[in-house]
């Protein structure tokens, strides 16, 4: 072919069996980007290389500006990107008016463009190479066999599926299990309970200080009631599925985080059905805009440092925050930081029905459970000047705003006989916080008992 002499690439030996092994193979993918060139075909190649490179990138200044070029060169070009990308899928069009582009709708694009080229491009490709020797002895045996696998296949096939099937469908069930749990009210503070203590596991966990990036400790009781005498909270770091880091104290931000981000979708989902029954007016708008502001103060963009209260990336807060500026409101505006929460809620999700089952076990055996304890609760250290009989307001950023009220309680003194009761003022604080604070569980009543 003409494309074989003007091509400096050395022709690779072996047929290929997938594209994924062309795209994995250094020499077939040089070769097959000049079969590509001479069909005018390259940029669909180009756009999987690039999306290729923007998965793989650790520095989220690098990724965003990889991301950038992507939109610049296949989706603002001269040409539309449907001709450019030689693919009609329908999710190109959600992305064309789209300025603020995540890393998995570029994910989502890169299969159906890759499933496009395979169907057009890769069969013309591997013909021109020779059948491997074990493909010939394959074709000759089923040609003998008359195309019937055998039991020994059939069987290892069936048994595949089967455990496949069985995995999707636990997975489902567990997370029906935890839509459930979440709706009563006891149970979820029962797993917001858990989530409290395995802040206290130091096995897994490793704190990291907020201004200076040292080696990773476990966490001590003594750092952890300093930096609360201090108003400041230690953040505790776990590594999850082999590879990600996460911030355990925001854990239970993720779980609110979740559920907020739904109830938008909900809100957004109502307004298209409103809109085609031409019901839709601007009080609709006002409520979605007001349900994304609450969740970019609450979550992203916070009065407490630090800024970002859950566990997404810099990068997805960035696109999240430009799109709610633009005035977006769709249900793509979550989308990634939903995929980024959903595994983390899922990976305690497990650990805590595992961990639920054992304890029920231990009690009806009559053995005693070894829990961790809940968070230490620090000393209420009440202010330095006595107030007396008066009342006092104070505020800290670690609880929030905190009436003191004064309250007088009886002491008895058991140790001498000879003494009468005696009876002093005592300041009792309800606190009322605006901010759910990470490693304690809110409270809106605290009372000291003697």
């Amino acid at each position: 072919m003409s494309f074989l002499k003007k091509a400096l690439v050395r022709k690779p030996s072996m047929r290929p069996r997938n594209l994924t092994e062309v795209l994995l193979n250094t020499q077939h993918l040089e070769f097959f980007r000049e079969f590509l060139k001479e069909r005018k075909a390259e940029s669909p190649l180009q756009f999987l290389i690039a999306v290729q490179k923007i998965s793989i990138e650790t520095n989220e200044k690098i990724c965003k500006s990889l991301i950038e070029n992507v939109i610049k060169t296949f989706f603002q070009g001269r040409l539309s990107p449907e001709e450019m990308l030689q693919c009609d899928a329908p999710i190109i069009k959600e992305i064309t008016p789209t300025r603020h582009v995540t890393t998995t709708t570029l994910l989502i694009l890169q299969g159906y463009i890759m499933k496009s080229i395979e169907e057009k491009w890769f069969k013309d490709y591997q013909d021109l190479f020779p059948p491997r020797p074990e493909e010939v002895e394959v074709q000759s045996e089923v040609q003998i066999s008359s195309r019937k696998p055998s039991k020994i296949v059939s069987t290892y096939l069936q048994e595949s599926q089967k455990k496949g099937w069985l995995r999707m469908i636990s997975f489902i069930r567990s997370f029906c299990k935890y839509r459930r749990f979440m709706l009563n009210p006891n149970k979820r503070q029962e797993f917001e309970d858990y989530l409290h203590q395995e802040m206290q596991n130091s096995k897994e966990n490793f704190t990291t200080p907020h201004n200076t990036s040292g080696r990773s400790a476990p966490p001590s009781a003594s750092v952890r009631s300093a930096d609360q005498e201090n108003g400041d909270t230690t953040l505790v770091k776990r590594r999850i599925y082999g590879h990600r880091i996460i911030t355990v104290n925001f854990v239970i931000n993720d779980l609110y985080f979740f559920s907020e981000m739904e109830k938008f979708n909900n809100l957004v989902s109502s307004a298209h059905v409103l809109q085609v029954n031409r019901a839709y007016n601007e009080n609709d708008v006002i409520l979605m805009r007001s349900k994304m502001n609450i969740i970019q103060k609450l979550f992203l963009n916070s009065d407490i440092p630090p800024k970002l209260r859950v566990n997404v990336s810099e990068s997805q807060k960035d696109a999240i925050l430009a799109a709610i500026t633009e005035g977006y409101l769709d249900r793509s505006i979550f989308h990634g930081a939903i995929m980024s929460v959903f595994p983390v809620i899922m990976y305690f999700w497990k650990r805590f029905c595992f961990w639920k089952v054992t304890r029920s076990y231990l009690q009806y055996r009559g053995k005693k459970f070894k829990d961790r304890k809940s968070p230490p609760k620090s000393t209420e250290k009440y202010p330095f000047s006595n107030g007396g009989d008066n009342a006092i307001l104070r505020f800290t950023l670690l609880r929030g705003i905190e009436w003191l009220q004064p309250q007088r309680e009886a002491i008895s003194s058991v140790q001498n006989s000879s003494s009468s009761n005696l009876t002093q003022p005592r300041l009792v604080v309800s606190a009322m916080q605006l901010h759910p604070v990470q490693g304690q569980k809110l409270s809106y009543t605290k009372k000291e008992k003697k």
